[in-house]
């Protein structure tokens, strides 16, 4: 009973989080008391959770605070004036407007370097991190399946930061410092 209580109380909690947040974030100059507020209340629902039911529990409250998010999310955009200018006739920014240039050669090797040059280089860190593991006394087994839970995490992280950067000169020496990673591994052949 008192899990249940417990679980309620972190419920509630991250129902108030939300509403705390959606009140400061709906200010023309945010509060910082406010914000803290709805973290905290937040973090303290997810940890009441999490006491009451483990993992569940923490899911359940999250599941909550989703739900209030998305009835402030519903409300806002019910109540929210039409836009004054007209949206743009292109989806997402994909092409361009008007007479702009294409530039199909810019988006193809961003496309390459992500999908890829990413790729390779997360494989890169998969091969480096298995090589570390074995090094640490990992077993085989261990090692393989840290190599392999490395590569989608690497290759989620490097393509974010592949994106984010605004020069190919700061992407290529993003992709390259993976692959110096896995020289140890390489110079003492284990991938052989």
């Amino acid at each position: 009973m008192a899990q249940e209580g417990l679980l309620l109380t972190g419920a509630i909690a991250a129902i108030a989080a939300i509403g705390v947040l959606r009140l400061s974030w709906g200010r023309d100059h945010r509060s910082a008391t406010l914000n803290t507020a709805g973290w905290a209340l937040l973090g303290g629902g997810t940890v009441a959770g999490w006491l009451a039911a483990g993992a569940w529990g923490a899911t359940v409250v999250s599941l909550w605070a989703m739900g209030a998010a998305l009835v402030c999310l519903a409300a806002a955009a019910w109540i929210s004036p039409p836009a004054r200018r007209a949206a743009s006739k292109r989806r997402a920014g994909v092409l361009p407007e008007g007479d702009e240039p294409l530039g199909l050669g810019r988006r193809a090797a961003t496309f390459l370097l992500v999908a890829g040059a990413g790729l390779v280089s997360s494989i890169a860190l998969g091969i480096a991190a298995h090589w570390l593991a074995l090094a640490m006394g990992a077993s085989e087994a261990d090692a393989n399946v840290i190599a392999l839970f490395t590569v989608p995490v690497a290759w989620t992280i490097l393509a974010f930061a592949v994106l984010m950067s605004t020069t190919r000169k700061r992407q290529v020496a993003i992709l390259v410092a993976p692959l110096i990673a896995a020289l140890p591994s390489i110079a003492s052949g284990s991938l052989l």
